[in-house]
């Protein structure tokens, strides 16, 4: 028996050995000299919520880094190629000392490039670490940290990262910082209480319309509501699933929330407690009919839609989906937030709500031979596509 008990010990040492491994890193920043990384692997739910609960002074995140996005991310088995979930945590050397730092990781394959990112593959609006409110090194610190555990990955061959904005709340990504970050794309953001928009954004004239809309609305018997439990959150996702895929259907287009995966991942967070997922979903109802629906990611100073529907064409003259992004955006300000993102695309009307443009970088640093090969010809292949629009140009023809 006690032999018995012994190699069920070493068993459950090898298996906490194969989940996680720590690194003591040299920096050369004057701030941190050392710095220790443990990278857990395939960390649980309630691992995950521990990890975030000790960050120094609090949580400072996205809702696409929290704990529950990346629960159900790894339990929905998207069909990516993603080979492996794991969690880096940064802390200064010492058993005592609390994390600094999160940085959720996804490895997947891409032909025959082993990549390392983050957990994204088009569910992620921005891709940042979660950090501690109470941590004060800066953000080029952190960038040293984040570059020199990266660089000791030898199971990848490029770092590939998209959707990096400069800050989160108020802090700087440091994974902007890093200087292979190349320029992506932007996103339309609404500050909600900046000196310029607190007591501006909602007298603009969309919001005035918005209101008048509503009130349409109402004497229609329209009400706005929120789903509160789990079950209400999944009936109404389901809903807006149905309102998206006719919509789609239209406008001939395919809509990625056909594929079961995508679609499996919304359910399991709209299925979790409340008082956690950063899963929140508004709608328009008049009676068991769905006017209009929408899904947010809301957590800490950030709101971000992500999903949203409308119903039967006899409502569109009343702009429901105009008037479930003012109601929104005021429900976030309600709440704290300080950012409303309006999420991918550029659409006119999200600049009328006052969205301003904030920049997206992308983060790709080969790791290898190999991954410096794939850089250099993408490289090598941008640059010939440039110099073919520039002689378009001069010979007067456009693509």
């Amino acid at each position: 028996m006690v032999c018995l008990g012994w190699w069920l010990c070493i068993g459950v040492l090898r298996v906490m050995a194969l989940r996680e491994t720590e690194q003591l890193l040299a920096l050369e920043s004057s701030a941190v000299s050392r710095i220790k990384v443990r990278e857990i692997k395939a960390p649980t739910l309630s691992e995950m919520k521990s990890l975030w609960a000790s960050l120094k002074g609090g949580v400072v995140s996205t809702p696409f880094q929290t704990p529950e996005f990346l629960a159900a991310f790894q339990e929905s088995k998207l069909t990516t190629g993603a080979s492996g979930f794991s969690v880096g945590v940064f802390a200064e050397p010492g058993e005592s000392e609390p994390p600094l730092m999160l940085l959720p990781l996804a490895r997947f394959q891409r032909g025959p490039i082993r990549v390392v990112g983050m957990p994204d593959f088009g569910l992620a609006d921005q891709n940042a670490p979660a950090f501690g409110a109470g941590c004060g090194l800066s953000a080029q610190c952190r960038a040293e940290m984040i570059r020199a555990f990266l660089e000791r990955i030898d199971d990848a061959d490029i770092v590939d990262i998209h959707k990096l904005h400069h800050r989160v709340d108020t802090l700087e990504n440091p994974l902007s910082c890093l200087p292979e970050t190349i320029s992506q794309n932007s996103s339309l953001v609404l500050d909600l209480h900046s000196a310029n928009a607190s007591g501006n954004w909602s007298g603009k004239s969309i919001y005035k319309k918005t209101r008048s809309k509503f009130r349409r609305l109402v004497s229609e018997g329209v009400t706005l509501v929120e789903a509160v439990t789990p079950e209400e959150r999944v009936d109404l996702f389901r809903t807006l699933a149905a309102q998206r895929r006719e919509r789609f259907r239209q406008l001939g287009r395919d809509d990625s929330l056909e594929r079961e995966d995508r679609s499996g991942f919304y359910l399991r967070l709209a299925a979790m407690e409340a008082s956690s997922t950063p899963f929140k979903t508004l709608a328009l109802k008049q009676g068991e009919e769905t006017v209009a629906a929408m899904v947010l990611m809301m957590t800490g100073a950030q709101a971000t839609a992500v999903l949203v529907s409308i119903g039967d064409q006899k409502w569109h003259a009343y702009s429901p989906g105009m008037v479930l992004f003012a109601k929104a955006i005021q429900r976030a300000y309600e709440t704290g937030a300080r950012w409303f993102s309006f999420g991918t695309g550029q659409q006119e009307y999200k600049q009328r709500f006052g969205g301003e443009e904030h920049p997206s970088h992308r983060l790709l640093m080969p790791l290898s031979t190999r991954g410096r090969l794939f850089v250099g010809a993408r490289d090598a292949h941008r640059a010939a596509q440039n110099v073919l629009q520039i002689a378009l140009r001069r010979n007067g023809m456009q693509t």
